[in-house]
């Protein structure tokens, strides 16, 4: 509807209305017009945000790495969904963050005792923040680089626990920027020595798709202490309160 058959449109509706009224309604349809598509579909909103175990809302997660053997092989494939205690990617999701070559290993165990530390590169995937009313809004990241460094500690010859560290960063439709941290994580399993629980995320192979049934081996754990920023660039766009003001002034 052009300007002039609104400006038409209110006069007749509003025939007994003064032409100071008249242009107040006029702004007033004009700012519901360009607020509409905001409530239509959210976007990423700038700000720090945090996992509930910092204090903030952002759920904490659970993980799943998976490899093509029983315990080797290439290529490694990252799938990490938030838990809310019940079910899986209610509020974000980790997807196909691939690892082609191998990871490096720090040996610090003297005696079968200590620690050794596994630094793994992944590359690409996304990440999707689902729609719900966040304080982030939603969308989905293509990913550049993931980082996960695990620390196994031993004793004795035997692993009795790992944390893991990681971050990764990436970029929203629309130039709106991404960095995601775990600060701490738990490995919980991997095969052999169990079969991973359907409460956590699916392996995803090198295809991005869910592994055969024959080929579910990997590693899965817990995603803890998270902070996620976003940072939207502000740009100039004359749709604003002032410029509409401006027109019918």
């Amino acid at each position: 509807m052009g300007v002039y058959a609104i400006r038409f449109f209110l006069h007749f509706t509003f025939g007994g209305v003064t032409l100071k009224s008249t242009r107040l309604l006029l702004i007033c349809l004009m700012i519901g017009l360009l607020l509409a598509p905001a409530f239509v579909s959210a976007v990423p909103i700038t700000g720090i945000y945090q996992s509930t175990d910092l204090g903030g809302v952002l759920l904490t997660g659970r993980a799943s790495t998976w490899r093509p053997g029983v315990n080797s092989g290439l290529p490694h494939v990252i799938h990490a969904q938030s838990w809310n205690g019940s079910a899986l990617g209610t509020q974000w999701d980790i997807s196909c963050a691939i690892e082609s070559v191998n990871f490096t290993v720090q040996d610090n165990r003297v005696g079968g005792t200590g620690t050794v530390i596994y630094t793994s590169t992944f590359q690409g995937g996304t990440l999707t923040l689902y729609a719900g009313g966040w304080p982030w809004g939603d969308g989905v990241a293509t990913l550049g680089t993931t980082t996960m460094i695990t620390t196994v500690q031993w004793y004795g010859g035997y692993p009795v626990g790992s944390v893991v560290n990681g971050n990764t960063s990436g970029t929203f439709a629309g130039g709106c920027t991404l960095t995601f941290a775990i600060g701490n994580g738990a490995g919980i399993g991997e095969t052999p020595y169990a079969a991973k629980p359907a409460d956590y995320p699916v392996f995803l192979d090198g295809t991005c798709g869910p592994a055969s049934p024959s080929l579910q081996f990997g590693t899965w754990g817990n995603v803890i202490t998270i902070t996620m920023g976003i940072y939207c660039p502000v740009g100039v766009d004359e749709s604003t309160w002032g410029a509409i003001k401006e027109l019918y002034r």
